[in-house]
C-alpha cells in the first residue's frame, strides 16, 4: 500500500501598494515573516448598515489561532494546541 503526501501550496499575499514588489507581512503582533493566503481571517469591523471587512493574513496556522483567540484573552491558544518556545 502506498501513502500519498499531499502538498499544501502556500501563496504569499502581494502588496499592490508597492506594484507587487513586496509581500504583506504576517498580522500577528511581533512576527515579520510574509503572510500566506492559506492562513487568512476576514473580520467585519463595521456596523450592520455599513460593513467594513478587513482581511488579515498570517504566516502559520498557529499565528492565525493566536489572533482569533486574542479577542478573549491575549495570547491564548484554543484547546488541543501545544505551547512552543519559538
Amino acid at each position: 500500500m502506498s501513502r500519498y503526501a499531499h502538498a499544501i501550496i502556500d501563496k504569499k499575499v502581494i502588496n499592490l501598494d508597492h506594484d507587487g514588489a513586496k509581500h504583506v507581512m504576517c498580522a500577528w503582533d511581533d512576527c515579520e515573516r510574509d503572510g500566506v493566503d492559506l492562513h487568512q481571517v476576514r473580520i467585519n469591523y463595521g456596523k450592520t448598515a455599513t460593513p467594513h471587512v478587513v482581511k488579515h493574513v498570517f504566516c502559520t496556522e498557529r499565528h492565525k489561532q493566536f489572533f482569533i483567540n486574542s479577542v478573549r484573552n491575549y495570547g491564548n491558544l484554543p484547546p488541543g494546541y501545544k505551547r512552543s518556545f519559538i
